[in-house]
């Protein structure tokens, strides 16, 4: 989005179409790529997300001829190549962006992942609700995302704190009470409102797309998401070792950003993981107890 002008990419064709807010289509560019699974603009061209492949989706950089620039490769995230890409936000000169494929049966069901184009990693991850996640948007630290329903999943919009790596819970989309089929996709956060590309609601899931704009009111809280966390991991960002508190005896797992197993084991009330000869860098670290699982991101600097 670019002032009161709309930048929209077409998964049908590639094509990117420039409309204003009132939804009319005010011209057609032409990419030669038929997919576009999430869109982020810069000056003079627009980098798009390739849909699916099963050894890694490709990053175009596109100027406003339609004209490749630049080509990357996403790199391994958990659970294997990055096969499926939900959505793109930019942050700075990195991206983050929303994986729907690999997704797991558990909690955490998917992650969204931040990335310099051309590093070898990504350099943060965040835990994610719902299969199959699509639209991302940052708003300050706060992480937006939302999820098409699969396997029973509600449609919503989940808000996550990326400072305190909190939870702030969700909403449902404007269709939920019909038929639970918005197909939402992609996101935008324009510094005063969000905006959120889905089908319309009721009837036709493939009847036409609508622009949802979404105003934040203090007074209106999100529903709660997920229960207490039942560990304290500390300090965070970490040099030699990360102290666990937990509220019982359990298992660890810490995990790299190519979701390669580091380290794993138990703990008890208190415990101390030793991670001195480790690379730097952004680790997921999942406890496991009788009261629940969490996962952590733990910075190693």
């Amino acid at each position: 989005m670019s002032g009161d002008t709309l930048f929209l990419g077409n998964d049908g064709n590639g094509n990117i179409l420039i409309c204003g807010e009132d939804g009319v289509v005010q011209s057609e560019s032409t990419t030669g790529y038929d997919f576009n699974h999430g869109l982020v603009r810069r000056n003079g061209s627009c980098l798009i997300a390739e849909d699916y492949t099963t050894n890694g989706a490709g990053l175009y950089e596109v100027d406003d001829s339609g004209t490749l620039l630049n080509s990357w490769t996403f790199p391994d995230v958990i659970g294997g190549p990055s096969s499926g890409i939900g959505d793109l936000e930019a942050e700075g000169e990195a991206v983050w962006y929303t994986m729907y494929y690999p997704d797991f049966d558990v909690y955490p069901f998917a992650y969204a992942y931040k990335w310099i184009p051309g590093d070898p990693a990504p350099i943060d991850t965040v835990p994610l609700h719902g299969e199959q996640p699509y639209g991302i948007a940052l708003k300050g630290d706060t992480l937006f995302y939302v999820t098409d329903n699969l396997n029973g999943d509600q449609e919503r919009i989940y808000a996550y704190k990326l400072t305190t790596e909190e939870d702030l819970g969700w909403i449902v989309l404007p269709d939920t009470p019909i038929d639970n089929d918005q197909r939402p996709q992609g996101m935008h956060y324009d510094g005063e409102f969000l905006y959120l590309l889905a089908n319309r609601q009721g009837g036709s899931a493939f009847a036409y797309q609508t622009v949802f704009i979404y105003s934040f009111d203090a007074n209106v809280g999100f529903a709660d998401a997920t229960a207490i966390d039942p560990t304290t991991v500390f300090p965070n960002p970490a040099c030699d070792r990360i102290h666990v508190h937990a509220t019982g005896s359990g298992n660890y797992t810490l995990m790299d950003m190519h979701g390669r197993l580091v380290r794993s084991g138990t703990i008890v009330q208190r415990s101390t993981i030793d991670v001195r000869d480790l690379v730097r860098g952004v680790y997921l670290l999942t406890v496991e107890t009788p009261e629940g699982e969490a996962t952590h991101r733990v910075v190693l600097q």
